[in-house]
Order: structure tokens, then C-alpha cells, then sequence
């Protein structure tokens, strides 16, 4: 018969432990692991209460019992924090200070859930003693651990939804305010034409000189506040997601691009299909060759677009033989409005928008290059794709 309930206890403990760690919401966890102690042991009632700043609440509840908020006298204060592991009392109406529900007599198993607080066990018969407390000591050290996991997981999902929440009011403001700034820039465009059409012949060439150039800024001008409108409007969770054959995407990238007669472009073939945004990845591959283009001074220039297959992922890139890219600027031309000369149809954009793709993606970007000899790009999506 003593071995039977040996077996027994064995059994409801690996019970206990099995109901531990299912979910990561702490109330779940809770009603869980609870709910079965109470039940296998024919206990009561069970509660959890915690510290903070020097009060203590209650945290859950079987019962729900009422709420717990209050600074203990000191002595009861003292005797909670002097629980290392577990220990069992006999119910006093002191102990009131610290119970959820009514209780008039029978005991009270407390337990030290670490920084999760104090867990407690009632029964109004005295079916509790040492013995079985220490049998259960593993188990609510698993418990405590899991709890203290779940705050973690909910902390992190706090700090997650206002980190998104605080990029979405960045990206709202530049957006509003990059569009915001379209309507002065027209006005003054409009402003320097009407001079230029009303009194050009009045003006000398030093004007003229001076009123080109006003044109050319507003147009770099206009140039950097789309820019700024793109990536801002670049958000993973706005991607459509369709399948996409990647060999027609370039294939109409190249047919819409003005490619230089000098400069050929080979493109391997047999590119695979993949799941993602069409539009995005349409940005991703025409931003890389058209910086492929833009920046060759070569007299035969030579872009290469491929990819490779390693473990069940492909890796694509974007090769050019043009100027090449010195290595103290290869962490710097993915950052916003870095570019690496004083060309005026650069707004330092570009590769910031083709780096937040590839990061929407949930891939990785990365370049080799030498100067005077050509650069390659190499990014992945996602695992899939």
C-alpha cells in the first residue's frame, strides 16, 4: 500500500509538472497549475502575492476572492521575507493581512516564488504536512521560473507594441511632413519659371546663372522629400503577399530601364518564385541596378544579376564593374542620406530603401567590392524565398 501511494505521488507530480508551462500569459499558467493542485490535494484555495515598492497584491486568485493591496505590519512583513523555501502555519487572524478570501481556522502552506513573490496553499482540514511540501518544492520552483518567464514574455510584448507604436508616429510625422513640404517646393518652381518666362530677357547672365541653379536645387529638393516619403511608407506588415516570378521582374526592370549602350547587363536564368510583395521587390532589384548603371565608368561596363542555393535558401545579387566602394563607407551607404560623392542626382535614399526591404523581408544584405574594379551586392529574404 506504501508503495502504491508512492507511485501515486510520483504520478501527480509529473502531473503538476506537465501543466506547467503550456503558455506564456501568466493568468493561464496560473488558473492551469492551480486548478489541478487544489484539485489533486483537496486544498481550498491557493493565491499568489507579490511586492512592490513595500505593498503587496495580490496577483491571482482561486477563488477570485477580493482585491489585495496593502502595506503588512512589520512583523508580518518580516516573517514572509524570512521563507527561503516553504513553510507551514497553522491560520491565525493575523495571517488575515495577507488572505484574499475568509478564513476562519486550518492551515496555510507558503511557498517562496523568488522575485515572483509568495504562493499560498489553504485547507481547512489539516491534510498538509512537511513531507508532502517537500515533495512539491520542485514543482513550484518550475512554477515560480514560468512565471517569472511569462512577466518577461508580457514585458516584451509591452516594449514591442510601444516600440511599434512610436515608429509608426516617426514615420506618420515624416510622412506628413515630407508631404507637407511638396506643396511649397511646387509654388516655388512655378515662381522661378514665371521670372524666367516674364523677364529672362531683362535679367543678366549671372542671374540666369542663379536661377538655373535655384531649379536644380528644387528639384534635388523634391527628389530627397520623395525619397523620404518612400521609406517612410516601407512597413512589413502593409506587404502584400502573392507569388512572384522573379525572372519577368527583372526582365521588366531591365525593358522600362534606360541602359547605356556601353553597359550590358546578363541575367542568369531560371530565377525561382517566391512569396512576397510585388512592388517591394520590384523597388529592391531596379534600386540595385540602376545604382549598378548610375555608378559605372566603365567604357564596357558589365552588370551581372543571379542568385545561389545554399541549405534550401537562396542568396541573389547584383554584380557591376564600375567605380568600386572604399571599405570605411561599407557600414555607411545603407544609413539614410549617406552617399559617397557630391553627385546631384544622388539623394542617399536609395539604399537605405533597398536595406529596409530586405530587413522587412526578415533577410540579410551585404556587399564586396574594391575600388577601381566593381561591387557586388548579396541580400536574402525570408527563409522561403
Amino acid at each position: 500500500m506504501e508503495k502504491e501511494n508512492q507511485i501515486l505521488d510520483i504520478l501527480r507530480l509529473y502531473e503538476y509538472a506537465m501543466s506547467i508551462g503550456k503558455s506564456l500569459n501568466y493568468q493561464t499558467t496560473c488558473d492551469d497549475f492551480l486548478t489541478l493542485l487544489l484539485k489533486r490535494r483537496n486544498l481550498n484555495a491557493g493565491w499568489i502575492l507579490s511586492e512592490h515598492d513595500g505593498r503587496f497584491f495580490k496577483e491571482f486568485s482561486i477563488p477570485q476572492g477580493t482585491t489585495l493591496k496593502k502595506k503588512l505590519p512589520k512583523e508580518l512583513e518580516r516573517f514572509l521575507k524570512d521563507i527561503k523555501k516553504y513553510t507551514l502555519v497553522d491560520y491565525e487572524d493575523h495571517y488575515a493581512e495577507v488572505c484574499p478570501i475568509t478564513i476562519e481556522s486550518g492551515s496555510l502552506a507558503i511557498f517562496c516564488l523568488g522575485t515572483e513573490g509568495y504562493l499560498f496553499l489553504y485547507a481547512k482540514g489539516g491534510i498538509m504536512n512537511q513531507k508532502k511540501l517537500g515533495q512539491l518544492l520542485p514543482v513550484i520552483n518550475k512554477f515560480a521560473v514560468t512565471l517569472e518567464a511569462c512577466k518577461a514574455h508580457e514585458n516584451q510584448q509591452f516594449l514591442l507594441k510601444r516600440l511599434e507604436e512610436r515608429n509608426k508616429e516617426l514615420n506618420d510625422y515624416a510622412h506628413i511632413v515630407s508631404h507637407d513640404l511638396k506643396s511649397p517646393l511646387r509654388n516655388i518652381d512655378a515662381l522661378v519659371s514665371w521670372v524666367q518666362e516674364d523677364h529672362g530677357d531683362e535679367l543678366s547672365e549671372g542671374a540666369l546663372s542663379y536661377i538655373n541653379q535655384i531649379g536644380d536645387h528644387i528639384q534635388r529638393m523634391e527628389s530627397l522629400v520623395s525619397g523620404i516619403l518612400e521609406y517612410s511608407s516601407i512597413r512589413f506588415k502593409d506587404f502584400k503577399t502573392s507569388l512572384i516570378d522573379l525572372n519577368k521582374v527583372i526582365e521588366g526592370i531591365i525593358k522600362h530601364t534606360l541602359v547605356p549602350q556601353h553597359i550590358r547587363i546578363e541575367v542568369q536564368k531560371n530565377f525561382p518564385i517566391i512569396q512576397g510583395d510585388l512592388y517591394r521587390t520590384q523597388q529592391l532589384f531596379q534600386n540595385l541596378i540602376g545604382n549598378a548603371i548610375k555608378y559605372n565608368d566603365k567604357e564596357q561596363g558589365l552588370i551581372k544579376v543571379g542568385f545561389t542555393e545554399r541549405n534550401n535558401r537562396f542568396e541573389y545579387f547584383v554584380q557591376d564593374n564600375g567605380k568600386g566602394i572604399a571599405p570605411k563607407y561599407h557600414d555607411k551607404i545603407f544609413k539614410v542620406f549617406q552617399k559617397l560623392d557630391n553627385n546631384k542626382d544622388s539623394t542617399g535614399i536609395g539604399l537605405s530603401i533597398v536595406q529596409k526591404i530586405v530587413s522587412g523581408y526578415g533577410g540579410e544584405i551585404r556587399l564586396e567590392s574594391e575600388l577601381g574594379k566593381g561591387t557586388t551586392f548579396y541580400f536574402t529574404l525570408r527563409p522561403n524565398s
